[in-house]
């Protein structure tokens, strides 16, 4: 099975949250032998005020996380698959192949910690709709994450992303209408298309290849947008690139 851990913010019941997810287990999900799903909320200590963690705390809750999700998981009893921080709990999934054992052993793991409350709880859950539904990200959100994931890798690199440079992006339409509406909508955003061939690719769609000068740093507000006109059309936004500018 693949780890692929990456974050991402919402809001969850109104309230801010952050959820930490196994991105990569999306693969082999659900897994036919671990068919409950698991739970364990603790109670944060020095919550901020708006529900989230604490800097203060940070070292403690990993600690904490280290520990319970290496017991719970020991000898393939249960998948740990995610976290959600909000409203001053930190809450814990997993999916499990025996309810008992895994209440039992978030129990005994948690007594490792006794300053802090905590509950835990099971329920049958075959499709992994806690995951697929509640943890795993949006499709915006998602974009999200590989736009964060694009920045580090030209950080990395010695990038500054508050310079301006030609930024690359593509486009698969499902038909030529639709590449056409979306090469007048960009071009009325001000970006420049190089490439609309009229035969589609491998796959039966149609590209647009097209860029404008940007900051990377602004990238979430530069995306999203083109992200969300290529779905209205029917398509798929296939991402971003440019130059390390440093």
């Amino acid at each position: 099975m693949s780890d692929d851990w990456d974050f991402y913010a919402l809001r969850v019941d109104g309230e801010p949250a952050s959820i930490f997810v196994d991105l990569g287990i999306s693969k082999d999900a659900p897994i036919r032998s671990h068919t409950t799903m698991g739970y364990l909320r603790v109670l944060m200590l020095r919550a901020r005020e708006d529900g989230l963690s604490s800097q203060d705390e940070f070292n403690d809750l990993i600690a904490l996380e280290d520990h319970v999700t290496a017991k719970v998981i020991e000898n393939g009893a249960a998948v740990f698959v995610g976290r959600n921080t909000s409203s001053g709990n930190r809450d814990f999934y997993f999916y499990v192949a025996d309810p008992t054992n895994f209440e039992k052993t978030a129990k005994a793991a948690m007594r490792e910690f006794p300053a802090y409350e905590y509950e835990t709880g099971t329920r049958a859950d075959q499709e992994w709709r806690t995951y697929f539904d509640f943890l795993y990200p949006s499709e915006i959100d998602f974009q999200r994450i590989m736009n964060r994931r694009v920045r580090q890798q030209l950080e990395k690199n010695g990038d500054n992303a508050s310079n301006e440079r030609k930024i690359d992006h593509l486009a698969l339409l499902p038909n030529p209408k639709a590449q056409a509406a979306f090469t007048d909508y960009v071009q009325g955003e001000g970006y420049t298309v190089e490439s609309a061939p009229d035969e589609p690719n491998a796959d039966g769609q149609f590209r647009v290849e097209f860029y404008r000068v940007d900051q990377p740093a602004r990238i979430d507000e530069i995306a999203i947008p083109l992200f969300r006109k290529v779905a209205e059309l029917a398509g798929e936004y296939d991402g971003w690139g440019c130059e390390v500018s440093p």
